[in-house]
C-alpha cells in the first residue's frame, strides 16, 4: 500500500495516508484508523490486510508532523505551547476540522457506501489507537460545528467509534500516582529517552487482576519475562518505516500537557453527551484494553469505567482483550481483527 495525500482544508493541510483500496463486493465497511505516539500510520499494515481479506476498507492516517502529513506551523505550535484558553480551544478543533474533513473527504471522492438500512453493511468505524484517540475525540466533540453537508454524511456513515488503549492523559485525565515513563525519566540520558520509550511502550506487563481497579497491583516499570516486547517482532526495515523518533513526534506531550482542560471536555462530549449522541446516532463507542499493556492501559480503561458508571448513558462498552499488550495489532493481528469485528458490531 503506497502512501497518498489529501488536502483537508482551504489552507493547504494535507494528511497522508495509506489505503486497502475497495474491496470486490459492495456495500462494505470502511475503517479509519489513526496511529499513536512514535509510531505511523505503518503499524496497522498487519490488521487492514486482514480486513482488506475479509472484505473492509482499510484507511490509516498519519496525524499532522508525521510523515507525509503537513508539519505542525510556527504559529500553531506558539499556540499549543504558551495559548491562552481560547486559542487553545481553537487549535483542538481545528485539528478535529481536519480530520473529520479528511473522512468526509475520503467518502465523497471514493462513493463509500452508507450505513445499510439492516445496519449489516456500509458506513465508516474511527479506530483511535493510544494518542491517536485524542485526535478521535477532538474530531467528533466539534462535528456541531461543521457545515450542514460535513455533519449529514458523518451522521449517514460513522457506525463505530473504537478508543484503544489511551493513556489516561490523551484523555485530559489525570495520571496515576505512581505512574512512571521513559519520556520524563530523568535519569535516563535525554538523547535516550525516545529509544527507551519504544522498548518500554511495547512491552508487556504482569499485572494484577485488571477486574480490581486495584493500582497496587500494576507492574509500572519492570516489563515480563513471559514475551518479548513488540519491537522485537520488528524487523530493522520495518522500524525505520513505522518509528518517527525525530523531534516533529515530541508534541504530543505538549499536546496532551497543556491542552489537558480542552481534551477532558472533548473526551466527556463523545462519550457521555446526549448531543453528540443524536448528531451520531450510529456511532457506537467501544473501549478496548489489553491485560498485559504498561501500567496507563487499565489505568485509562478504569477512569473510563468509572466516568460511565456514573453518567450512566448505556452508550459506553468495554472490551478488555486478555494476553495482549499496546501492540496486539502488531503481535496478534488477527486477534485484534477479532476484537475490532466485534466493536463494530454487524
Amino acid at each position: 500500500m503506497a502512501s497518498k495525500t489529501l488536502v483537508v482544508n482551504e489552507a493547504g493541510i494535507c494528511l497522508s495516508y495509506i489505503d486497502s483500496g475497495a474491496p470486490s463486493a459492495s456495500p462494505y465497511v470502511t475503517i479509519f484508523a489513526v496511529h499513536g505516539m512514535c509510531f505511523t500510520n505503518l503499524i496497522f499494515k498487519k490488521v487492514a490486510k486482514i480486513f482488506s481479506d475479509k472484505g473492509f476498507r482499510f484507511v490509516a492516517v498519519n496525524r499532522r508532523n508525521f510523515r507525509g502529513s503537513s508539519p505542525y506551523t510556527a504559529e500553531e505550535l506558539a499556540e499549543l505551547n504558551t495559548g491562552n484558553v481560547e486559542q487553545k480551544h481553537d487549535w483542538l478543533r481545528s485539528r478535529g476540522h481536519e480530520f473529520t474533513n479528511f473522512i468526509a473527504k475520503f467518502i465523497q471522492l471514493n462513493s463509500l457506501p452508507q450505513i445499510t438500512p439492516d445496519n449489516r453493511s456500509g458506513g465508516s468505524v474511527i479506530l483511535g489507537w493510544s494518542a491517536g484517540v485524542s485526535l478521535s475525540i477532538a474530531a467528533l466533540s466539534n462535528v456541531e460545528s461543521l457545515s450542514k453537508d460535513v455533519q449529514d454524511c458523518l451522521s449517514a456513515h460513522l457506525r463505530a467509534f473504537i478508543a484503544q488503549e489511551p493513556a489516561p492523559l490523551a484523555l485530559g485525565l489525570p495520571s496515576p500516582t505512581k505512574n512512571w515513563a521513559p519520556l520524563r525519566e530523568t535519569s535516563i540520558p535525554e538523547g535516550l529517552r525516545f529509544k527507551a520509550f519504544a522498548h518500554w511502550i511495547t512491552s508487556y506487563f504482569d499485572h494484577g487482576d485488571i477486574s480490581k481497579q486495584d493500582f497496587d497491583s500494576l507492574s509500572y516499570v519492570l516489563a515480563s519475562p513471559l514475551r518479548p516486547p513488540s519491537i522485537y517482532n520488528m524487523s530493522t526495515a520495518e522500524t525505520d518505516e513505522m518509528l518517527q523518533l525525530d523531534q516533529k513526534s515530541t508534541t504530543d506531550l505538549p499536546f496532551f500537557i497543556n491542552l489537558a482542560n480542552q481534551l477532558k471536555a472533548a473526551y466527556r462530549k463523545v462519550f457521555f453527551d446526549s448531543a453528540t449522541a443524536e448528531l451520531l446516532p450510529k456511532m457506537r463507542i467501544t473501549f478496548v484494553a489489553g491485560t498485559m499493556g504498561p501500567a496507563f492501559s487499565p489505568a485509562g480503561l478504569w477512569a473510563v469505567e468509572n466516568d460511565e458508571k456514573e453518567a450512566k448513558t448505556g452508550r459506553v462498552n468495554f472490551k478488555v482483550v486478555p494476553g495482549a499488550n499496546h501492540f496486539v495489532h502488531w503481535d496478534d493481528p488477527e486477534k485484534a481483527v477479532e476484537v475490532y469485528l466485534e466493536c463494530i458490531d454487524l
